[in-house]
């Protein structure tokens, strides 16, 4: 009894010990209380460095050794660091992205170190002799990330035994102060005695054009991976080499046009599948098993792009590819060329449902935008910045679904919009605001974003908005500070608004927050001769909200779709064989009659049938037609 007894006591011992050995030696421990205290430490110290002049990166070259197994990544770099601006620059300040790389080697050339703050992972290197406008500086480093062990919390699930998903800003020095990684909750940021927001600075601060909302210069990339024999490397830029020998795989990758400071590398035992298309080769790069939707990917890939360069203008690679990554977590992220994509969201779904949404295309085609909205043209850093990189992709994603589906089944897809931008703003913490102020709030720039746009192509014309788009892009394809904002973009929507109506229309779409509220309130029909007669009867209101949601009524007196089916649209199966009439009649403020003849006897009814609108109740929009 009393061995037993010791060699419990002895195994728990061992056990615990193996524990602390793995949570609090080769990992850092952390309590969530812990981790908001040093965020609010951190934003107190350093954020007042945030709009410090530092110099741009312009050349990144990387030799990069993953070691799968290991769980380890060993980095050699190099930065050219060039100063675009006006005034000398004194000091540089690095810091780590991720707070688990160690620095091996870090230098500034004709720079020494004059801070070194270990526990915030952030150092300021001063010049010898201040840093001249035009003039340059070479950073060299060497980083490591080693995944060791079993952690107390969430595992780090970037590098790993098959399908290591790793960006940039965990193993490379950041260049200067930015708000990533800072608390955003207020309730955390009262707690911690932060003010209780940290809002994006307003569309008026030209001074927030010197930077871009993603915090990431425009370089030219040089990489070198070299992984496991058995996996394949994967970096953004063109493929020079490949070569395997004593069991490693190494693979250079050097851009043909400029990238942003923000890309992944990947590696993992993948298939590969290949098209060529229009002179580009795309690629779907997938776990063995995973092929569901890879020939659906290619071919929206190759879609995307055959619209997005006859409408928008150049494609800056000859290659795309979409690269699977293990479902640790669930999103596509666009990089230059490159675009991670969750099994868990494309590679292992039915997508091929005709009455649901075809999202594997969809996510495909808007990521595939992403290499105009964000990889050619980025947004200041400022309200508004994302309207021009997401907005712009739920938009164009919407035209290429349009194209290959057809516009009588896209109310699925903008009325999916509507309801989640609905249920969204309800929920709104702080303040909504109009698209063109946009505040990094998904349920703006994404969902408000892609119904707002899908009526303004509706109303000025897709070949009006695709030309405005073209000059928005060829006047700020890869240019630096100062950056873009989204009244540059309006602008160029307003050169293409012919009458008063369409100009007050992109006041009501990007300036205003606009609210509908569309009824039909009874629709019916009755033999006429050789056809029918149908009057509807609607209700109409239009409001102006601010950003707590108070709503003011506004005058409606717009031309807006109403129509007559054969089957409810957005239902099943329906498409444009099931409109029997669909036109656009004037609707004002108020109840009004309109009486529509069609040779047909039409089963449903509606007014803006199509969900084009920002309308309070969508479904009370469409309704069945009775016998007067």
């Amino acid at each position: 009894m009393l061995a037993t007894a010791g060699v419990a006591a002895t195994l728990m011992l061992a056990t615990g010990a193996y524990a602390y050995y793995n949570i609090k030696v080769l990992n850092r421990y952390e309590t969530s209380d812990q981790a908001e205290k040093f965020s609010a430490e951190y934003e107190r110290k350093y954020l007042k460095f945030e709009k410090l002049p530092q110099p741009a990166v312009t050349k990144v070259a990387l030799n990069v050794q993953l070691y799968p197994r290991q769980r380890m990544l060993v980095t050699d770099g190099s930065y050219a660091l060039v100063n675009n601006g006006n005034a000398p620059i004194d000091e540089v300040h690095v810091r780590k992205g991720d707070r688990d790389v160690e620095w091996l080697k870090l230098d500034i050339a004709g720079a020494h170190l004059a801070s070194d703050d270990e526990k915030f992972g952030y150092r300021i290197y001063r010049f010898d002799r201040p840093l001249a406008p035009g003039a340059s500086a070479n950073l060299t480093f060497k980083s490591r990330i080693w995944r060791r062990g079993f952690r107390a919390s969430r595992p780090a699930t970037d590098v790993i035994e098959n399908g290591t998903f790793v960006n940039n800003y965990d193993f490379a020095p950041v260049i200067g102060m930015d708000r990533n990684g800072l608390l955003s909750d207020r309730t955390q940021r009262r707690r911690q005695g932060l003010p209780s927001e940290l809002r994006p600075p307003r569309l008026e601060d030209m001074g927030a054009t010197l930077h871009n909302y993603i915090h990431a210069d425009w370089v030219m990339s040089d990489i070198t991976l070299t992984t496991d024999a058995g996996q394949t490397p994967i970096a953004p830029g063109n493929q020079v080499s490949d070569v395997s020998a004593n069991g490693r795989r190494t693979a250079r990758f050097v851009s043909p046009a400029p990238i942003l400071n923000f890309f992944s590398i990947q590696s993992a035992r993948y298939k590969v599948a290949s098209e060529d298309r229009n002179g580009l080769k795309l690629s779907v790069y997938y776990h063995p098993g995973h092929d569901w939707n890879v020939a659906k990917m290619l071919k929206a890939m190759g879609t995307a792009l055959d619209y997005y360069r006859a409408h928008f203008g150049p494609y800056q690679f000859n290659y795309a590819r979409i690269i699977e990554f293990p479902g640790y977590s669930s999103f596509a992220q666009a990089f230059a060329g490159t675009m991670p994509y969750s099994e868990t969201i494309g590679f292992n779904a039915n997508t091929d449902d005709p009455e649901k949404i075809d999202f594997t295309t969809y996510v495909v085609a808007h990521e595939m935008a992403h290499q105009y909205w964000a990889h050619q043209v980025v947004g200041a850093d400022m309200q508004g910045g994302t309207s021009m990189s997401e907005t712009l992709a739920q938009y164009s994603a919407l035209m290429v679904m349009k194209h290959l589906y057809g516009p009588d089944k896209i109310r699925r897809f903008l009325k999916y919009e509507l309801d989640n931008y609905l249920r969204s703003r309800a929920g709104e913490a702080v303040e909504e605001v109009p698209l063109e102020r946009v505040e990094n709030q998904g349920y703006i720039h994404y969902r408000k974003g892609a119904v707002a746009m899908y009526l303004l192509q509706e109303r000025l014309g897709e070949d009006a908005v695709n030309r405005a788009l073209s000059r928005f892009l060829d006047k700020w394809r890869f240019k630096g500070p100062p950056y873009p904002r989204s009244l540059d973009l309006i602008a160029e929507y307003r050169k293409e608004a012919k009458t008063p109506e369409q100009q007050q229309l992109i006041t009501d779409l990007f300036e205003k927050i606009t609210l509908y509220d569309l009824k039909l309130a009874d629709a019916k029909t009755r033999r006429d001769g050789n056809g029918w007669t149908t009057t509807l009867t609607i209700k109409a209101d239009k409001f102006y909200a601010n950003g707590k949601g108070v709503e003011t009524k506004a005058e409606l007196a717009e031309p807006i779709e109403i129509g007559l089916f054969a089957a409810r649209p957005g239902l099943g199966a329906f498409s444009a064989k099931d409109v029997i009439v669909m036109e656009r009649r004037p609707i004002a403020s108020g109840t009004q009659r309109i009486v529509i003849h069609s040779a047909k006897k039409p089963a449903f009814a509606g007014v803006d049938p199509y969900n084009f609108y920002i309308d309070r109740n969508s479904d009370d929009n469409v309704k069945e037609v009775t016998a007067s």
